[in-house]
């Protein structure tokens, strides 16, 4: 599937990149690449994608426009995620030290492709 092809490719392009996933709104995942393991992303996509719904409504709400792309970097990884469409996100997990810029051109890129895919 074309899907777990992108999602290696995100987490391999950025060093320190430890999974990727694809999320429906709902938090039921798509697809998911692993690099690291004992990463779980079915918890992580379900938790941050209530999260980032959040974060969409309270940006529509002031007249922001929708939320795009959310990042958090806690202590032990960085997480950032992309809405590929209105139904899909996507997330990649990375170490703390990893360049948040690569993550998030990378999912940029990535987003698009998979947008067509969908």
């Amino acid at each position: 599937m074309i899907f777990s092809e992108i999602l290696k490719g995100v987490t391999e392009e950025v060093k320190g990149g430890r999974g990727a996933v694809v999320v429906g709104m709902d938090g039921i995942i798509v697809d998911e690449y692993v690099k690291t393991p004992g990463m779980d992303l079915q918890s992580i996509g379900a938790e941050y994608g209530n999260i980032l719904k959040g974060v969409q409504r309270a940006s529509i709400s002031l007249n922001m426009g929708g939320a795009k792309e959310m990042a958090v970097m806690a202590d032990s990884c960085g997480l950032v995620l992309r809405k590929i469409n209105e139904e899909y996100f996507l997330a990649l997990l990375m170490s703390p030290n990893a360049n948040l810029g690569k993550g998030r051109f990378a999912l940029r890129m990535a987003a698009n492709k998979l947008e067509k895919e969908l």
